[in-house]
């Protein structure tokens, strides 16, 4: 294997196992002293281990802290070890691994070479194939699998061979575009004379997407995301060297929702197959670009696709995960528990249930994302949702066993995904979804007592992860081309589904229905035993409605975006007036609420539309504190992730804005707990930054119900007092005001703590209990006026404080608050009703259509 580089030295490594030559080291550019980035080559007689590798590495690094790749041939195939040692080795043909090595060494400085060869790597792992990177925007499985069968694929294979070898303008130019120059040296690509159709941002060498540079505040693509929506054009471009980006031009576009300055598709020019080189101008020519064209096509023929990949796995999870796992959990929870099989128990057992349901949703959903090193560390692939996806596909066998191998499995993931495992590279995420701690997670600590077996979890597991295509072949289902608002749509399908007991033989009739079993029945569920079931009495749950994407996006843009352009204007004003603190402490002060959230479809969206807006912001506008805060952020988590260079390439000051805004904009209330808890798990995947602990969503995501409480302090005195008159003060505004003001204090310091890591986590949710105390009375004078309202409580009983403790102790008051779980807006967010402009900026949710 031959390579060029800055420097080339001999390798001569007498240490080298039997059969393996060590022969020379490539050295790339070291313009800053940091030491090049290395790529050690050897040549070995018969394909080495993972040992032999690590050896290899371990000899040449040393002690040292030099960025290395050893690259070992063997025949015609290469192995490749590092840079990092935790990392599994991957393998390639000779030809593909050194135009792999190539692009690396061709890299400025050793920085940008570790970024691309962590780019590589992701490319890899995203799409199966080297040489492109789907990030979300269209569905990897229909761009690897079907695609290639349209009936153009070859022709448009030899159009782009030639092609490959050009770059930036030219390559804009010969790709069907006419360019005219836009701001800051983007060029604005148009079609056959018609308005301009994309944006694009020509990068230099040494600059990288996603990272600040000296032309760009926020990162080169924040900055054209933000000229194509002035533009209003529907794409934008982005070259870099050998890479070329196509993003969406406005949020919500792609099948993966994800942020979007992370949705894009990249073609790497120089180690793209020519078997996918169609991929070039089937995604990035102006033909493609135009209106219906194939960066079209292939959006809808993926939300296609994903519609009916969830679809199916939806079917699998009513049918053949949640009621054997129901029934099991029941069984374990009465034997090893204590949990009565009443209503309650039966109930908890359910809620048990969709917690290990939705943690298995997350872990496998974070390893297809590359959010978990799935793929990039041994000892976390030993116990990983696809190492079990892949045995139950190469199992030829369905029997499963009493033991409780798999679960076991799963247990030692999600303590490594609360409480960090160092050794797997998954640093402490903290998070409600997998914590055992009784007070917060009454659910999380009855699973820690429980086990399940190999032959209900094997069946389980496999309907989960294996999905079964149109022409009959199996495979792994691809949870990159789901959107979180699937994770709703699973749970509102099973909201009216219960476990019971039957009370007789029961059998199921042909409508699917659970009906007495007479004689000669079959019986499906036996007298005594613990049955599955909806709420119309059928064995199956099935699907639920939910508002449609088009309208969530309509109503976000008509509540949230006039909203925010004045908050915005007002930020300005502080910056244009030098008050740059000023415009840092309240750049995060909007408020956006949904009262009755759901599963939360409605705030992942507005999280999208006021990061977006936000980020335009800050591309045009140097907000000091802001960036800060942002950057301090990144560097915690770089350092949580250590050696783990494809988890540190997903870390950026964007993706970094988006969890801020979901941590101190968004608030959400719900009466029912599961739905409150999976809009915090929807929002805490939308938001996920590798590295850093899911932030602590407990105070802006409440279970309560708003119907029925307070909203503003004047309301609650209006009930306990109807006569006063407007101005009047009384005993309770005093009490209420200094309440709420001290809770207020306390919540600020909450939003306002990063929450970069497990320690801040803890003290925010110390805090957050601390800030429930100071305010209690207010909360039980706010109840008092809700007893007041139902008539159990006579208005205008209090005169002093003796009188108003004496109405605060009556059980009128307490059982108001347990009947109805009121949400009182004043109490659960004083930083939001005690600031100089009250209430919350918008208010998102469903209407009643």
């Amino acid at each position: 294997m031959q390579l060029t580089a800055d420097k080339v030295v001999a390798w001569n490594e007498p240490s080298a196992p039997a059969g393996v030559k060590t022969e020379k080291v490539y050295l790339g550019p070291d313009p800053f002293g940091l030491g090049g980035f290395q790529v050690a080559v050897a040549t070995a007689a018969t394909a080495p281990s993972r040992q032999v590798l690590r050896d290899l590495f371990t000899a040449r690094k040393g002690k040292t802290q030099i960025q290395l790749v050893v690259a070992v041939v063997d025949d015609a195939t290469v192995h490749l070890f590092g840079p990092d040692p935790q990392a599994l080795p991957v393998e390639f043909p000779i030809e593909r691994a050194q135009r792999q090595l190539q692009s690396v060494l061709a890299e400025p400085d050793v920085l940008a070479a570790t970024e691309r060869f962590a780019g590589l790597r992701k490319a890899s792992d995203s799409t199966g194939v080297p040489g492109f990177t789907n990030s979300g925007l269209f569905a990897t499985h229909h761009v690897t699998s079907n695609v290639p069968k349209w009936a153009d694929w070859d022709a448009l294979g030899n159009q782009a061979l030639p092609l490959l070898a050009i770059r930036r303008k030219q390559l804009i130019e010969l790709l069907g575009f006419t360019t005219q120059a836009g701001p800051n040296g983007t060029l604005l690509l148009s079609i056959d004379g018609h308005p301009p159709r994309a944006v694009a941002v020509l990068l230099d060498d040494a600059e990288q997407f996603d990272a600040k540079t000296q032309r760009f505040q926020l990162s080169p693509v924040a900055f054209g995301l933000a000229v194509a929506a002035r533009q209003e054009v529907p794409w934008l471009v982005v070259l870099r060297k050998d890479q070329i980006r196509l993003y969406p031009g406005r949020d919500g576009v792609g099948v993966g929702s994800k942020g979007q300055a992370e949705t894009y598709f990249e073609v790497d020019l120089s180690t793209i197959d020519a078997e996918y080189a169609a991929l070039l101008p089937l995604i990035f020519s102006a033909s493609a670009l135009s209106a219906g064209g194939t960066a079209d096509e292939l959006l809808r023929d993926s939300a296609r696709y994903a519609t009916e990949l969830g679809a199916r796995l939806r079917e699998r999870i009513y049918d053949e995960v949640v009621p054997p796992v129901a029934i099991e959990v029941a069984q374990r929870l009465a034997k090893h528990a204590g949990v009565k099989l009443d209503a309650d128990g039966l109930a908890t057992a359910y809620r048990v249930t969709l917690r290990i349901l939705f943690r298995l949703l997350f872990q496998a959903y974070a390893e297809d994302r590359g959010l978990l090193p799935s793929g990039r560390n041994e000892g976390f692939d030993a116990n990983s949702l696809k190492t079990n996806a892949r045995r139950l596909l190469d199992s030829d066998t369905e029997e499963f066993g009493d033991a409780s191998t798999i679960w076991y499995d799963l247990v030692q993931v999600w303590n490594a995904i609360n409480q960090g495992n160092p050794q797997w590279q998954v640093p402490s995420y903290n998070g409600g979804l997998f914590s055992t701690d009784p007070e917060r997670s009454p659910e999380g600590a009855l699973i820690k007592t429980i086990e399940l077996p190999d032959r209900v979890l094997g069946p389980a597991l496999k309907s989960l992860l294996i999905d079964v295509n149109d022409d009959g072949v199996p495979g792994p289902v691809d949870f990159r081309s789901l959107s979180v608002r699937e994770f709703g749509t699973i749970y509102e399908g099973l909201l009216e589904s219960a476990l019971s007991l039957a009370e007789q033989d029961l059998t199921v009739d042909s409508s699917g229905a659970w009906v007495p079993a007479g004689d000669g029945d079959e019986v499906c569920a036996r007298s005594g035993s613990v049955y599955f079931h909806t709420a119309s009495g059928e064995r199956k749950a099935t699907g639920s409605y939910f508002t449609p994407k088009v309208v969530v996006d309509h109503l976000i843009e008509r509540s949230i975006v006039p909203a925010l352009a004045a908050h915005l204007q007002k930020i300005a004003g502080y910056l244009s007036k030098g008050e740059a603190a000023a415009a840092a402490r309240e750049f995060f002060d909007f408020r956006v609420a949904d009262l009755a959230m759901g599963s939360g479809h409605f705030l992942v969206a507005a999280v999208d539309k006021i990061e977006a807006l936000m980020r335009t912001f800050l591309t045009e506008h140097t907000v000091p504190g802001v960036t800060e805060e942002l950057l301090r952020m990144a560097g915690v988590a770089k350092e949580a992730l250590g050696s783990d260079d494809v988890a540190k390439s997903e870390v950026d000051e964007v993706g970094l804005l988006r969890r801020q805004v979901a941590r101190r904009c968004i608030y959400g209330l719900d009466i029912n707990p599961m739905a409150v808890e999976l809009a915090r798990l929807a929002l805490w995947i939308h938001t996920f930054v590798p590295g850093l602990p899911m932030s602590n969503l407990d105070h802006g995501l409440a279970n309560a119900n708003s119907l029925t409480g307070i909203g503003t302090i004047d309301e609650a005195l209006d009930a306990l007092q109807p006569n006063r008159r407007p101005g009047e003060l009384s005993l309770f505004d005093s009490t209420l005001t200094d309440q709420l003001a001290s809770a207020k204090t306390l919540l600020v310091d909450v939003a306002n703590a990063s929450e970069a890591n497990k320690a801040e986590i803890d003290e925010g949710a110390r805090l957050l209990a601390q800030a429930r105390d100071a305010a209690d009375t207010a909360r039980r004078i706010f109840d008092a006026a809700i007893a007041v309202r139902m008539g159990t409580l006579a208005p205008n009983t209090v005169f002093d404080e003796d009188s108003l403790l004496q109405m605060l102790a009556r059980p009128e008051v307490a059982e108001a608050r347990e009947r109805l779980q009121p949400g009182h807006l004043p109490y659960l967010f004083p930083e939001v009703f005690l600031r100089d402009s009250p209430g919350f900026d918008a208010v998102i949710g469903n209407p009643p259509w």
